[in-house]
């Protein structure tokens, strides 16, 4: 799902505006007396800045995506960017301004129509755009919390959520992003410092011509749920929402600044979010891990049933996709897709 193209709404400033030269462009005069060039002119005034405003509205509640229809993954996300409530409210506002405005347009044209002087027409005219500008004043807040709102969307990542999704998790710096980089065209950003990663990141791996999107994850730190920052809170919407699979990445060298104790706090973490979900745990950076190391990693996360990778070198990755594919084509959701593909 893209939210790319997301128009943004502008500000009620701005949209008076609009609406005043819409005035100036239709206001053409037209009649043989001057009292009907003056009704003329200043319906097609009232007339071109109200379909303007009104069109302008219309599209702003039609094309803001409704969040109780989407994805849950995107629901959350939202609620993570601003304040999901509000908005809703801002929506319904601006649907009644709408409203408001076709029916006060309506009233002016009819009394400029019924003016018997050039004055009449011109207070009306004056009228109609005081209750616009009162009007569009009341739906600033509103509208520069949908424009916020618009611009977040616009920031999401584009998540296909009709194939097969494989979070890649774990602490800072463990080398999710090198491994996304090893498995897929994806080029995340890599530097040895952690939190390079600050919103997820996609990569297609191709499995029997079936795409399998890889979700590369921020490093989640060992903390409580609702502790967790906003860059956290991504990874653990991707894991409640996305992961068919999981790839947990643990650094047995601790070269990435969290000992051992700490990694498998935030493994442990990542396996009681994705209850029912397949969790492959990977041993990354084989290219500078010693047996000292591997012996280490064992013993604190009591002997698990693990695959020694490098995804620097490219070490074992075939091994790591075969897992891949054979917990996904044993999947109640995918299997069928791989069973089709063989």
């Amino acid at each position: 799902m893209s939210f790319r193209g997301l128009s943004v709404p502008p500000s009620s400033d701005e949209l008076f505006e609009r609406a005043v030269r819409a005035c100036r462009e239709a206001s053409q005069a037209g009649g043989r007396s001057s009292l009907e060039r003056a009704r003329k002119r200043y319906v097609r005034c009232v007339k071109a800045s109200s379909s303007l405003v009104v069109s302008t509205l219309r599209e702003i509640y039609r094309k803001s995506p409704y969040v109780d229809r989407l994805h849950p993954f995107y629901r959350e996300l939202c609620s993570i960017a601003f304040d999901v409530d509000a908005y809703r409210v801002c929506l319904s506002r601006v649907r009644s301004v709408e409203r408001i405005v076709r029916r006060i347009a309506l009233e002016c044209t009819r009394s400029i129509s019924a003016a018997t002087v050039a004055k009449e027409a011109a207070k009306a005219r004056r009228s109609f755009f005081g209750r616009l500008g009162s009007l569009l004043e009341s739906l600033d807040d509103c509208l520069r919390l949908l424009r916020e709102a618009a611009l977040r969307m616009r920031e999401f990542p584009e998540v296909n959520t009709d194939v097969p999704s494989v979070i890649i998790a774990g602490a800072p710096n463990v080398g999710k992003s090198s491994l996304l980089r090893a498995l897929t065209r994806a080029k995340p950003e890599v530097k040895p410092y952690p939190f390079t990663t600050k919103s997820i990141i996609l990569g297609m791996l191709d499995l029997e011509g079936i795409n399998v999107q890889l979700v590369d994850t921020p490093g989640l730190l060992d903390t409580p749920l609702e502790e967790k920052s906003k860059i956290e809170r991504q990874a653990i919407l991707a894991l409640r929402h996305l992961g068919d699979a999981v790839i947990l990445v643990v650094d047995p060298t601790e070269t990435c600044g969290f000992p051992l104790d700490f990694q498998r706090k935030v493994y442990m973490q990542v396996v009681d979010l994705v209850r029912g979900s397949p969790v492959l745990l990977v041993a990354n950076k084989l290219d500078i891990a010693n047996e000292e190391h591997l012996r280490a990693f064992e013993k604190v996360f009591e002997n698990p049933d693990y695959l020694a990778v490098s995804a620097e070198k490219k070490i074992n990755l075939d091994k790591l996709v075969e897992r891949l594919h054979f917990h996904l084509k044993s999947s109640a959701k995918w299997g069928h897709l791989f069973q089709h593909s063989t």
